[in-house]
């Protein structure tokens, strides 16, 4: 497996990559999840077969994770803008806090050992797969004041890039508490999942200016392998729909458990790996 990724080059890893991004993007429309939930446990694995560095094995994931995740929530957030569901008022309240906690979170990653950020991720991902199982909801609260809403901007900014994710899975559950019904809660999380990856993947790509002396796998930038990018990017832009089609067509319940269940496995393998 590790010499048919590494012979057929950058080209063959593209359809490689589409391929990951056509099975990642039908949960992400299923759910309303990011991508990045699947897709860093799958990157640590192929990266590892290719024979990157394990020492920043973890940080390729999530960088190359977050770049891919940039197209992929504008789709999503135009889908749910021209729909009227994305609330301008709660997104301009959130986007400074979150492009501070996402540049925050992103250096932290860069900083903590490979194996211990794998550990968080791991839980994070098994933290998720209950929330689904239990279909949890958030009870919702009188609207809270600027402070609040500082803190829970800078706190998912930085939790979504420290671990590679748009962030859907923690603005979502913040936006029901403050009064706003799910779907412009999800419309309004998608729109701030652009400005995560974003801040994040600069972040992210910064070794490549500041450290002269790392050696890079090829066709990278920093943390961020090309490759993977472009590919998951075109694949989970068509299939995201698929699995918004999906999400109407077949039972719920049973979907997110279905689901969870990966992420129970995921989370398992990126702890004990």
């Amino acid at each position: 497996m590790e010499s048919l990724l590494i012979d057929n080059g950058p080209l063959g890893l593209l359809v490689l990559f589409l391929l990951l991004g056509l099975v990642t993007g039908i949960p992400a429309g299923m759910f309303g999840i990011g991508g990045g939930l699947v897709l860093v446990p799958v990157l640590v694995w192929l990266f590892a077969l290719m024979g990157f560095d394990s020492e920043f094995l973890v940080q390729m994931a999530i960088g190359t994770s977050l770049g891919a995740i940039i197209p992929t929530a504008m789709l999503s957030a135009r889908g749910h803008f021209l729909r009227g569901s994305v609330d301008g008022a709660s997104v301009r309240r959130l986007l400074p806090p979150i492009l501070i906690g996402a540049m925050l979170g992103a250096w932290l990653a860069i900083q903590i050992d490979g194996r211990a950020l794998g550990r968080i991720f791991g839980i994070f991902e098994i933290t998720i797969a209950l929330w689904l199982l239990w279909s949890v909801r958030p009870p919702t609260r009188p609207e809270a004041g600027r402070p609040v809403w500082f803190a829970a901007g800078t706190g998912i900014g930085a939790v979504s890039a420290l671990i590679g994710i748009a962030g859907g899975t923690l603005t979502t559950p913040f936006l029901l508490t403050q009064g706003l019904d799910i779907r412009r809660a999800i419309g309004s999380a998608a729109a701030l999942g652009i400005p995560i990856a974003i801040a994040g993947s600069l972040v992210y790509a910064l070794p490549a200016l500041l450290d002269t002396d790392r050696v890079a796998p090829a066709w990278s930038i920093g943390y961020l392998y090309l490759p993977a990018i472009a590919g998951i990017a075109v694949g989970a832009a068509v299939s995201v729909r698929a699995g918004v089609w999906l999400a109407h067509h077949l039972p719920v319940l049973a979907l997110r458990r279905a689901f969870a269940g990966v992420l129970l496995l995921a989370g398992v393998y990126m702890l004990l790996r």
